[in-house]
């Protein structure tokens, strides 16, 4: 609408020039004198009345509500050291704010508590005094934690890797873990793998799989857009945020199970919704076969960074 009224202003603008001098204003009445001028200057008008009222009457589409990822993440991130708690697996310290909790530090919390009870005979619940700049846990009922405390620090050394500087301070019988994140702020790849773990645990399905997809679906973004009004980490019309990887998780468990082969159930999440439920003809789509392919190139990737729902034994 605005490109028109700026046409429009530039021809006012344009015939203003020519009646300013003689020879334009001469000009300006021949042409006036013609029917077919009138007739076209008639047409004109109508044609430039008839766009703006079908601006008018069709007013331009409200743009899309957009998630605010890093909150969406954060409840998450309060969301799941609570159920930790809940659990009993932790007791959480009233002065332990979850609300600021560092995700780099709370999804980590599993397999610092699971190293916790794999290697110390009969371990108390730890509490968790700190979760911000650098993860806090206090060990209660121990009078000497050397060997145990030695083989707990090799283990997170070994799960976490070199990101994660680990330590433990002894008092009396009051031992406290700390653990300091050295590396870059997680991005929203790193952000989705324990929700999605949760969610394939839960449906008992393969959580390389689901991260892969995400991966060539919107790039692990919460406000991608896709065709026909799907959206979100899958391109669905339905779910916000991480609701969305609850629902693929469900999705896949039914179509591995129904599917033929793996790469048939992958192209039936393919990002257009208008040709994802015809998948059995997805191979004579280039497109679609090479998506499905780039999918199954990066479940092995995923596989190898610890995406699988394999138990830990534990420790002799």
């Amino acid at each position: 609408m605005n490109l028109v009224f700026l046409w429009i202003g530039l021809a006012i603008l344009w015939l203003i020039c020519i009646c300013m001098t003689k020879k334009g204003r001469a000009v300006i009445r021949i042409f006036w004198r013609s029917i077919k001028v009138k007739l076209a200057l008639i047409a004109w008008i109508l044609g430039i009345a008839a766009i703006a009222t079908a601006y008018a009457t069709h007013p331009e589409e409200e743009p899309r509500p957009t998630i605010d990822e890093k909150q969406e993440y954060q409840k998450y991130t309060t969301s799941a050291i609570q159920k930790l708690c809940d659990l009993g697996e932790l007791i959480i310290d009233m002065n332990c704010d979850l609300d600021s909790a560092a995700p780099e530090l709370a999804y980590i919390l599993p397999t610092v508590i699971n190293n916790y009870n794999f290697i110390v005979t009969r371990p108390t619940t730890p509490i968790l005094e700190s979760i911000k700049d650098t993860l806090q846990i206090k060990m209660i009922g121990y009078k000497k934690f050397t060997s145990r405390g030695i083989r707990l620090i090799k283990a997170l050394q070994r799960d976490l890797g070199i990101r994660y500087e680990s330590v433990i301070i002894s008092d009396s019988t009051t031992h406290t873990l700390k653990i300091t994140y050295l590396g870059k702020p997680w991005d929203n790849e790193h952000l989705c793998n324990l929700p999605v773990l949760e969610a394939c645990l839960r449906e008992r399905t393969d959580p390389a799989i689901l991260m892969s997809i995400i991966h060539h679906t919107s790039g692990f973004q919460m406000n991608y857009h896709g065709k026909n009004n799907s959206s979100g980490l899958l391109a669905l019309d339905t779910g916000k945020g991480l609701e969305q990887i609850d629902i693929g998780a469900r999705r896949l468990h039914k179509v591995l199970a129904t599917s033929p082969t793996l790469a048939d159930a992958i192209a039936q999440f393919y990002p257009d919704a208008e040709h994802r439920n015809k998948f059995e003809n997805w191979r004579k789509d280039p497109q679609k076969h090479y998506w499905v392919g780039q999918v199954l190139t990066d479940i092995q990737y995923y596989r190898s960074n610890g995406m699988t729902l394999k138990p830990r034994k534990r420790a002799e």
